[in-house]
């Protein structure tokens, strides 16, 4: 019999994710895009959602699993990841050429022209190199054990406790369907970014938020006020000089840089632009006259300051449920499992509110090890900050798209990492029996771990040996 309620529960949930992820699009939205660019952020409001949906889909499944609540999850995860494959493939690619592609001397159907050439080539390629990879890697070897014993005959439940047969182990290989392909592909895409960025993530969003509240506006007199805003001045006047003298640079190539010398040299001028805006900010809230505004802004550098608090605490549970669950074999201990199933047992819903806050973490340490990595390293792509009032659409769908992609990884690798929790559920079937045992990927899957949490480790290690980014990158005079 089908739990009602349960379902009842998830249609509320998911009115409010949707109401809430179109507040974030009003709330981040450049003045710039007002009144325009509908189709893209329609995308992105949908987008966003199915990745919460996505993400509270496995505590779903597990209450319905414990319950016998009678809803087929797995056909509803298959459905949840045709949208994602569709999203990521086609729809956001589709919507970035459009958005990049406008131009006020260009009418609206060489818009989508462009679009539609630049979208049916990406679709070609990636329809090619699925399609060769299904034919020739497209089996699961499941790992079985086999049982055997010539004294007795036995069914399959006496094998179990059977005390003389003979143990030894195998695999069963199975051809996956097409979709179920793809869905292991865009998990594996998903993959890259999670263990890169996520991993650096873990360590930087606690930290930026907590150096966010040691940078807070802190009162200036009008003699400083004014020395800073000039020098301030000075460098946006290089910047704009550097800015005009590589815009003439690109006009050969229609105003888009397109060597690699050039597209590096276009990431870092938008990262030393972002930069001082980020200084030119902090400098007037310092000297903002209205008592509203400083109210706000120490406000938001105390609850800068928990979350940064809160972000250790998350981020060392991470590292602790590594070391004592997923790298050893067999683990030490259950540690977050049993936090969760615990929690669970005094409230049901005490441990899916736990497990959306450590799987949403690391969905935030994907965004936030991203940005890092582009301040860090900005020769290899342009930052997509998200600023209050000040984002751009083509950033909006560039992390949209990141989310959705890394959602799928982290969908997977929570089923891992919360298997007790997990297990018998739809999702379980899915990723531990079918894209786990994948012949070819098998081994990424079982060992990433260690590289995501080495990296982890790592990147910490770099990010407190080394000066911040605001250091590291050229100056704008040093810009070519």
């Amino acid at each position: 019999m089908i739990n009602i309620a349960l379902i009842i529960i998830a249609l509320i949930m998911l009115a409010a994710v949707a109401v809430a992820n179109f507040y974030i699009l009003v709330y981040f939205s450049s003045p710039e895009d007002k009144n325009t660019a509908i189709f893209p952020k329609v995308v992105v409001v949908f987008g966003l959602t199915l990745t919460c949906v996505n993400i509270l889909m496995l505590p779903f499944d597990v209450a319905n699993a414990r319950t016998n609540g009678g809803i087929p999850t797995e056909i509803l995860w298959i459905i949840i990841y045709v949208f994602i494959g569709v999203m990521v493939i086609v729809i956001i690619p589709f919507s970035i050429f459009y958005y990049e592609a406008e131009d006020p001397d260009r009418s609206n159907q060489k818009q989508i022209k462009t679009a539609l050439k630049f979208e049916a080539g990406t679709l070609i390629i990636f329809t090619i190199v699925a399609v060769i990879f299904w034919v020739t890697l497209g089996t699961a070897e499941v790992p079985v054990t086999k049982l055997s014993s010539g004294l007795v005959g036995f069914d399959t439940s006496f094998t179990i406790a059977c005390p003389v047969c003979k143990k030894s182990g195998g695999h069963i290989n199975y051809e996956i369907s097409f979709i179920l392909y793809l869905i292991s592909m865009l998990t594996f895409l998903g993959l890259i970014l999670f263990v890169v960025f996520g991993a650096i993530g873990l360590g930087a969003l606690p930290m930026d938020l907590i150096n966010s509240y040691r940078r807070r506006p802190k009162r200036i007199s009008l003699q400083e006020y004014s020395q800073r805003k000039l020098a301030i001045g000075k460098e946006a006047n290089s910047l704009v000089e550097k800015g005009k003298r590589l815009q003439d640079k690109w006009k050969v190539g229609g105003g888009r840089p397109s060597s690699r010398r050039d597209k590096r040299d276009y990431n870092e001028f938008r990262a030393r632009v972002y930069i001082l805006e980020e200084k030119y900010e902090v400098l007037e809230m310092s000297y903002g006259k209205g008592i509203g505004p400083r109210i706000l802004a120490v406000v938001w550098a105390y609850t800068q300051l928990v979350l940064g608090i809160l972000g250790i605490f998350l981020s060392i549970l991470w590292l602790l449920h590594f070391i004592l669950f997923l790298i050893p074999h067999p683990p030490l201990s259950p540690f977050l499992n049993q936090m969760f199933i615990d929690l669970d047992n005094v409230f049901g819903l005490f441990g899916t509110l736990a497990y959306g806050i450590f799987s949403f973490y690391l969905l935030w340490c994907v965004i936030k090890g991203n940005f890092k990595f582009g301040l860090r390293i900005p020769f290899l792509f342009e930052i997509h900050p998200m600023k209050i009032g000040a984002t751009l659409m083509n950033s909006f769908l560039f992390n949209t798209l990141l989310l959705l992609l890394s959602s799928m990884t982290i969908v997977h690798f929570c089923s891992r990492a919360f298997f007790l929790y997990s297990r018998f559920t739809g999702i379980d079937t899915i990723f531990n029996v079918g894209v786990s045992n994948l012949k070819g990927f098998k081994y990424i899957w079982r060992y990433y771990d260690w590289v995501l949490f080495l990296l982890a480790v790592i990147s910490l290690g770099l990010l407190i040996a080394f000066p911040p980014e605001r250091k590291k990158i050229k100056s704008s005079s040093d810009l070519p």
